[in-house]
């Protein structure tokens, strides 16, 4: 019941790359907004509420970027208010708010790719040409998520092993027992994972691999549909559209008919997966009524 997370990894991973990339070469507010919604809504469709949760702590990393920039920086020619002898001008703030919304929407980009592109595509993709760098960075990417589920059992079994008493240096103590005993449980996975790779054969040249990827009809025709979308946003960017001054004197947000093409363009690129998420999630309701 997945449309975008059934794709071949090929697909998806050339997507998140470019996405990445355009969030990171159009830096203005318009775009940011767009990028910044486009994960929110596919976040939505693959984690439902949870997605309010990394907003939560989201905002206030924020309003801190757009804040603190015009009380650093203080170009720009349009004034605001005067703060400690230093001029707060609207470009510092807008420039701010742009870069607080860029920063926004790479996390959450990456918290997209970290929900579609699992450890076993991920191996699929670089395993053959770097296997030992492949699995080193797959293992990075999946320590934080692993490391809380074993902390959450940790202290389950501590719980039960050491009721809850009073004091400051009581919990210190359980602090110290979860630590050390986190520690000493990852190190013994990691031999124990280490060992199991070795004897698989994993990294040998004739060794094979099994995989149930196949590059099917739907991954041609959203390839050619990456292709355009992607390449037209691509293109119009190399062309100048996009962009944004803010120093000394900020530009107007859209600027003609070729702005607003260039938008709408990058608009429907960054909710691409999360319309074809929706989709198939309107259409596994709809099944028993078809029936």
């Amino acid at each position: 019941m997945s449309g975008f997370k059934n794709l071949h990894p090929i697909c998806s991973f050339s997507y998140f790359a470019i996405a990445i990339i355009l969030v990171l070469v159009c830096q203005t507010p318009v775009a940011m907004v767009e990028a910044l919604a486009g994960a929110v809504f596919f976040l939505h469709c693959t984690e439902g509420g949870k997605v309010w949760k990394r907003l939560r702590y989201l905002l206030p990393m924020l309003l801190l970027i757009a804040f603190a920039n015009p009380l650093l920086n203080h170009r720009g020619v349009t004034r605001l208010v005067k703060i400690m002898n230093q001029w707060v001008t609207l470009e510092a703030l807008c420039y701010g708010i742009t870069a607080g919304l860029s920063l926004a929407a790479l996390i959450l980009w990456f918290g997209c790719y970290q929900e579609v592109i699992t450890s076993d595509k991920f191996l699929y993709l670089f395993g053959k040409a770097a296997p030992g760098t492949a699995l080193l960075i797959s293992m990075a990417l999946n320590l934080v998520p692993k490391l809380e589920q074993e902390l959450q059992q940790i202290r389950e079994g501590q719980e039960m092993l050491y009721p809850d008493k009073p004091g400051h240096m009581e919990k210190i103590r359980k602090a110290i027992r979860h630590v050390s005993t986190l520690l000493g449980w990852s190190l013994e996975n990691t031999v124990e994972q280490v060992d199991s790779m070795k004897a698989r054969g994993y990294g040998l040249r004739r060794r094979t691999t099994f995989h149930l990827f196949r590059f099917e009809s739907g991954d041609r025709k959203f390839m050619l549909l990456l292709l355009l979308l992607g390449g037209s946003c691509i293109a119009g960017r190399c062309l100048g559209y996009g962009t944004m001054e803010f120093y000394p004197r900020m530009d107007s947000i859209v600027n003609g008919a070729g702005d607003i093409l260039f938008y709408l363009v990058f608009m429907a690129f960054m909710w691409l997966p999360g319309l074809m998420e929706w989709k198939e999630e309107l259409l596994w309701r709809s099944y028993d009524l078809n029936l």
